[in-house]
């Protein structure tokens, strides 16, 4: 495996894996300016994107798609795609999977899939994504079965996106789920509790309560528990800046970023992401 950063990024990497035990080809995650293009290409693989921030205007086959943060937009093997011009500052994970070796070892994971572009909602898929980019940027014991259970759960959330049936398990206030969900998947806008409660028809505090008395802990500081875990997991495999880092998980400020993570983290930014290089960062 070799790990580069193509030129014209604003940060992140692009892994070369070639491997044949996975059925990972290629991965990243990247930070792209607005200057930046993916020309005309296809491979014999399915090659999934997610979009985190930003949004961008692809075109694959004779279809254009615009990806909001949050979509999914996955390509079946041997179709033409490309980014369709400058589509501003943006960020987005990519891999490119064979499925072969992932059936043989999951055959549940044998469902039909399409013969077409998949485009659609999937927010979810980002827990999948950072645990791959993780056995990709860190030097972990048992690397290889690592590596392709991180695959195979990356297909398994695709698979689940493209059928979705999950059912609740947990006794849990509508209102008190959906707000949750939101803050789990998208912890880089800046909600408001009023702006929460609009999005669920509650009053504020009404909100509030039921989501201290479900969850154990108001939603503001749910909210930041999600920021600073997607901070650690960004200090330890990514080389974007602090204050871009902090901006885009929706706090104001790199200082105000700098606060919250110490109050949580117990050390600054700078300090684990040092800590964390020390400890078997690959590079």
């Amino acid at each position: 495996m070799s790990l580069s950063r193509p030129s014209g990024l604003r940060a992140g990497f692009h892994a070369d894996v070639q491997d044949p035990v996975s059925g990972l080809v290629h991965a990243g995650e990247q930070w792209v300016p607005e200057q930046f293009l993916i020309e005309p290409h296809d491979h014999p693989v399915w090659e999934i994107y997610l979009q985190l921030h930003g949004i961008t205007h692809w075109v694959a086959g004779a279809e254009s798609y615009v990806l909001q943060p949050g979509h999914l937009f996955a390509v079946p093997p041997n179709l033409e795609h490309h980014l369709a011009g400058r589509s501003g500052n943006h960020h987005f994970y990519f891999a490119a999977i064979d499925l072969e070796p992932v059936v043989r070892r999951q055959p549940a994971l044998a469902m039909s899939w399409p013969k077409t572009v998949v485009h659609r909602e999937a927010g979810e898929l980002a827990y999948a994504f950072a645990q791959l980019v993780r056995e990709l940027t860190t030097r972990y014991e048992y690397a290889g079965t690592g590596l392709a259970l991180a695959v195979d759960h990356l297909v398994l959330a695709v698979a689940r996106s493209m059928t979705p049936t999950a059912v609740p398990q947990l006794a849990m206030h509508p209102a008190v789920r959906t707000v949750k969900r939101l803050l789990d998947q998208e912890f880089h806008e800046r909600w408001t509790l009023r702006q929460l409660a609009d999005r669920v028809g509650l009053a504020p505090s009404y909100l509030a309560e039921l989501f201290v008395d479900q969850l154990g802990q108001p939603p503001h500081r749910y909210l930041n528990e999600r920021r600073i875990d997607r901070a650690r997991q960004l200090l330890e495999t990514s080389d974007v800046t602090i204050t871009a880092l902090a901006l885009s998980l929706g706090f104001s400020s790199s200082q105000h970023f700098a606060r919250v993570f110490r109050q949580l983290a117990g050390a600054t930014p700078t300090g684990y992401r040092s800590s964390s290089a020390a400890g078997g960062r690959v590079g």
